[in-house]
């Protein structure tokens, strides 16, 4: 009986999810898949919409995220002065504190420009994060005054920046429905999302069963929480190729997988440009890309 190629695809992947080279080695493939992509809007030098351009440097963070990942697989080799080491040490902590960074890299162009909103909403939730990002550093060197000496024109722009972004806001019915409390945090700090990681990641495209718990593991080790510590320990377990080792990396691996794929969707869908480029990939790269989009979205 002959299969098509798309389940052919599938049969071979869930085969391979358990198997930590196999699962190296095809996100290598992702991950060259989606610089093509991210190169295509240097390359075609589009006209973007408001904000759009961060698009690129959100992928982009995704991209060398998960190739420093890539790297730590190869594990390394920690020696003292006086002795060399033999032992191959794989660096899954490190891994997962990247893999949670990759899923909030993600959330953000979601929040931000992938998404159904109306323009209006859009731009609103963009000026949002701007004005955040631009208070963030006011007050980061408010408190470094030596610091602050050499960036002053930079920060009074900043400054004039976040006024004019306030009066455009204040204007917008969606800042007449924001409550006293985000209107003050906006004011004080910043506020760069209306809601939560937690909120966002429920209501994203990615399957909140499959990714909530892994997120919430992830932010531990970010946090060097207990839990993550008292699963650094036991013999063997930071050991490269050991059973243990394996079986803490394979879930992160298995999650940046699927964004790297979902994100790729998303960007082949928002531009005809990167659609071009991707229908220009060879069918087994095209149909892992969509199986992993498809597995990891509600």
């Amino acid at each position: 009986m002959e299969i098509n190629l798309k389940t052919f695809i599938g049969l071979k992947e869930l085969h391979l999810i358990d198997s930590v080279p196999a699962t190296f080695e095809s996100l290598e493939i992702i991950t060259k898949a989606g610089t093509e992509l991210i190169q295509s809007i240097y390359d075609s030098k589009p006209k973007l919409g408001e904000g759009e351009v961060f698009i690129e440097t959100l992928s982009i963070k995704i991209l060398l995220a998960s190739k420093s990942i890539i790297e730590l697989g190869n594990g390394t080799k920690v020696s003292a002065l006086t002795k060399d080491s033999n032992v191959k040490l794989l660096d899954f902590p490190s891994i997962n504190i990247l893999t949670r960074s990759i899923i909030e890299a993600f959330l953000t162009m979601e929040y931000l420009f992938y998404n159904n909103l109306d323009k209006e909403e859009r731009i609103f939730r963009f000026y949002i994060w701007q004005i955040s990002g631009y208070k963030s550093r006011q007050s980061f060197f408010e408190k470094s005054q030596g610091l602050k000496q050499n960036i002053t024109d930079k920060l009074q722009t900043e400054l004039n920046e976040i006024e004019r972004l306030l009066s455009i806001i204040e204007k917008s019915p969606y800042y007449k429905k924001m409550d006293k409390q985000s209107l003050w945090k906006l004011d004080k700090y910043g506020l760069p999302r209306l809601v939560s990681w937690q909120k966002l990641l429920e209501q994203s495209i990615l399957k909140t069963s499959m990714f909530e718990t892994s997120y919430k593991l992830y932010s531990n080790y970010a946090h060097s929480e207990f839990i993550s510590l008292i699963q650094m320990n036991g013999k063997d377990t930071l050991n490269k190729g050991s059973k243990k080792n394996d079986n803490a990396i394979l879930n992160s691996l298995r999650v940046v997988k699927m964004i790297n794929c979902i994100s790729m969707v998303c960007l082949k869908n928002k531009f005809d440009f990167t659609s071009k480029v991707f229908e220009q990939f060879d069918n087994e790269t095209k149909t892992t890309i969509l199986f992993w989009n498809e597995f990891g979205t509600e």
